[in-house]
């Protein structure tokens, strides 16, 4: 039987799903941006619609690295008289010439809507030196990280094309052995925290820094990358490809005790600062790593081995979350899953994995993906951000995930998650005590509709129908082990008191109506 064919009205026409959804990643054209905007002397004109510069470099770039908005990025504002009639290269040519001033590379990036309508920059230029240079994002086909690192290579391609300024400060080649840092761009969580971690190891053990490149770099420094002895690779999503072609020692940022200890011994090794590095590693488990002892120490992690969590991130995070937390710590993973690439887990897979993950994460690590299915779903889980997108301010360098800094920062969030699941579950009263003016069993006998069950102890005063206790017992299970006996007591406390209430005995409604007050709001 042939198959009836979805009419584009029928789309228009299907209302919207209640549950919201949202996409993991952006397109190649604000990948390409975020690499080119963030060069010092960088220039860029979107060759698309308004749209095409207000989300990215408006709206997009305040959460991620909380700018208001990037001055250096612009678009050529197609409208439809340049799509039918007038065509887009004169538009594009104007803004090019607007932003091609003196001292200024202009990149010049495809979108969407020219890719569509295949415009393309043409110019009588390409092979002066410091003229404006076409990138296509390719952004119907690839996502924002795969852009970056063919973003990244593009400007390793073109490094002789960029002109130094006749004014620009000399530069001065750092003293002994130096390290690049290749990654760093805009829209990168937590960048600004886990450089600041980066940069403060390598001063510890004595190495210099070249080239954080692009975030702090100028076009025209493209070409000293080879100054350095190593280069670090911030991210596993985008950089290798430029690393591997500049040809150097390749290291990747490090999560976690075991991982930090062995990159400061590799590298020191390739730079020849072994006993600089033994030196540092000694003094930070008398001072950064004391923190750590005293929490490890402590009794929080009597409860890491029944306290679950789960990570849904791209590479970098996800691997360095689940090494750190899951085998250092001990920590059980009940899921993981990447959120770019091409072993990323579709949406609805996340979400299944997570409704029935039984007992649910006491801890979920993901973007705002992730929280709206905390909240959709009505997990007892708590949030918290390890990726984009999601509006976090992660702006201030006192918050890394990487080195033995971001160890301790991570093992205190999860200490501090473990006391608010903790608090959140513990008994309440709501009301002081009052002295009682009759006897127990006359009260008992006053109330309507209330049987008093002999020999199940006083907390068992009302009649529980099978579902009620079904659906309580099934509550109780989707939360982590060590708080079980708490939110069980706290749960047939105030389900018996609203029975009481009602005049009734326990039924799954009143279940029902105490487990959703407790549902996450957000």
């Amino acid at each position: 039987m042939a198959l009836k064919q979805e009419l584009p009205s029928d789309i228009v026409n299907t209302p919207i799903r209640k549950r919201v959804t949202d996409l993991d990643h952006a397109g190649g054209d604000t990948g390409a941006m975020q690499v080119f905007a963030c060069l010092r002397d960088g220039n860029v004109v979107l060759d698309g619609p308004v749209g095409c510069h207000v989300m990215p470099a408006v709206a997009v770039i305040n959460y991620t690295d909380s700018i208001p908005y990037l001055q250096n990025v612009t678009c050529s504002e197609l409208s439809e008289n340049e799509v039918t009639i007038a065509g887009t290269l004169g538009v594009l040519k104007e803004k090019v010439a607007r932003a091609n001033v003196a001292g200024r590379q202009v990149f010049i990036v495809s979108t969407p809507m020219s890719e569509l309508i295949g415009a393309a920059w043409t110019t009588t230029e390409e092979g002066v030196q410091g003229s404006p240079l076409f990138f296509n994002a390719q952004s119907l086909d690839d996502d924002e990280w795969h852009a970056r690192d063919r973003a990244l290579l593009f400007l390793w391609q073109n490094r002789e094309h960029f002109a130094r300024p006749s004014n620009a400060a000399a530069v001065v080649a750092p003293a002994g052995p130096s390290v690049n840092i290749i990654g760093p761009t805009y829209g990168c969580f937590n960048s600004y925290s886990d450089i600041a971690e980066i940069k403060r190891l390598l001063a510890g053990i004595g190495a210099r820094i070249n080239l954080i490149y692009p975030l702090e770099a100028n076009s025209y420094d493209t070409t000293r990358l080879l100054d350095a002895s190593a280069t670090i690779v911030m991210y596993k999503e985008f950089g290798v490809s430029l690393a591997r072609e500049v040809g150097l020692p390749t290291f990747d940022a490090p999560f976690g005790l075991e991982d930090t200890t062995a990159f400061l011994r590799a590298l020191g090794k390739t730079l020849g600062l072994e006993a600089e590095t033994e030196a540092f590693i000694a003094l930070e488990k008398k001072t950064t790593l004391a923190a750590w002892q005293d929490i490890w120490r402590s009794t929080h992690s009597d409860f890491f081995a029944n306290a679950p969590i789960a990570i849904v991130a791209p590479p970098s995070y996800k691997d360095g979350l689940e090494r750190y937390l899951g085998d250092e710590l001990g920590l059980p993973i009940s899921y993981s899953a990447y959120r770019t690439g091409p072993q990323s887990a579709p949406s609805e897979a996340v979400r299944e994995a997570l409704a029935n993950a039984s007992p649910s994460p006491m801890l979920i690590f993901g973007s705002i993906n992730e929280r709206m299915i905390v909240a959709q779903e009505k997990l007892p889980s708590r949030f918290y951000q390890a990726s984009f997108p999601g509006a976090v301010v992660r702006r201030a360098t006192g918050t890394p995930f990487v080195g033995y800094a971001g160890a301790v920062w991570l093992l205190q969030t999860v200490c501090e998650v473990l006391f608010d699941t903790l608090f959140a579950n513990l008994p309440t009263s709501y009301a002081p005590p009052q002295k009682a003016t009759k006897p127990t069993a006359e009260l008992l006998g006053d109330a309507p509709a209330v049987t008093l069950e002999r020999g199940k102890g006083q907390n068992s005063v009302l009649s529980w129908s099978d579902e009620a206790k079904a659906l309580a017992e099934k509550t109780t299970k989707r939360v982590p082990f060590f708080v079980r006996v708490s939110v069980t007591k706290k749960l047939r406390s105030e389900a018996e008191a609203l029975a009481r209430e009602r005049g009734t005995g326990v039924d799954v409604s009143v279940v029902e109506e105490i487990t959703a007050k407790y549902a996450p709001r957000r």
